[in-house]
């Protein structure tokens, strides 16, 4: 068959995205270095770091975006019909009658790869499986990423789909994309945020089963109980020792942190109770 694989072309928009990385980010220093700069030269710069900050990443999406489009567009309808990285590779890409394409049609290609990245890269991982191993983007482009021998004229080929297997495989891509997100938002969490945030789901699952207890309930450093107005949780903070409180109102699915005498509620990764 003359289609490439899939980690092939894994490995090759691998390398590809690291190409396209360094002179971005060699265009990007200067204005990371005058942010810097600026940072340490305000007096109260808050407002102005939240600015920059926006304006910093903005900037870096677009540079990277016409850089990336410029680099996949130029060179996949140039004559080697290929990046740098898919002629190390050793694939290129052709269009349905097996000939080279030509810039709109490569601009055309290069965007639809957008669709792919806010469905997870779904649209990515359908070349394992699909029709003659094309990816979604290929689909809406009409394009085919085949080996370098390939010649225009020869025959492109039927191959056999594998959609129940490419079922399972986004399943598990899914769920494993979930996982690690809730696993690096926990490893993100300050020691205060992460007793608050403890504290919290045990104050939800009280009210969901309807336990009211009369007296305090004690269990790693927060004394969970119930008032009239709902239940709450004195935790102590594990940084400052201090002591805060969770408040979840009856009837309500939103906890909030009702008082930090020694302390900031903001800390705590909860609004402040009104």
């Amino acid at each position: 068959m003359p289609y490439s694989g899939f980690f092939r072309r894994a490995l090759a928009f691998i390398l590809d995205m690291l190409i396209v990385f360094i002179p971005t980010a060699l265009f990007f220093a200067p204005m990371t270095a005058a942010q810097a700069l600026i940072f340490n030269n305000a007096a109260d710069s808050s407002l102005m770091q939240k600015g920059l900050f926006a304006a910093t990443v903005f900037s870096w999406q677009i540079i990277f975006l016409v850089v990336s489009w410029l680099y996949f567009a130029l060179l996949e309808s140039g004559k080697k019909q290929s990046t740098w990285g898919k002629r190390l590779l050793g694939i290129k890409v052709v269009d349905e009658d097996g000939k080279r394409i030509g810039f709109a049609h490569a601009t055309g290609r290069f965007f639809a790869k957008l669709i792919s990245y806010f469905i997870f890269y779904i649209g990515f991982i359908m070349a394992g499986f699909t029709n003659r191993k094309r990816a979604l983007h290929d689909m809406i482009a009409s394009t085919y990423v085949v080996k370098k021998d390939f010649q225009e004229g020869q025959e492109l080929p039927p191959t056999k789909s594998h959609w129940i297997l490419l079922l399972v495989v986004c399943v598990l891509w899914l769920l494993f994309l979930l996982g690690g997100s809730l696993l690096s938002t926990r490893l993100m969490m300050t020691p205060t945020q992460l007793a608050a945030q403890t504290a919290a789901q045990r104050l939800t699952n009280l009210a969901q089963q309807g336990t009211r207890p009369n007296e305090p309930i004690r269990i790693d450093g927060a004394a969970l109980y119930y008032t009239p107005e709902g239940h709450r949780a004195v935790v102590t903070d594990p940084v400052s020792n201090n002591k805060f409180t969770l408040f979840l109102q009856n009837g309500s699915n939103t906890v909030c942190c009702q008082a930090f005498p020694f302390g900031d509620c903001a800390d705590t990764g909860f609004a402040e109770c009104e």
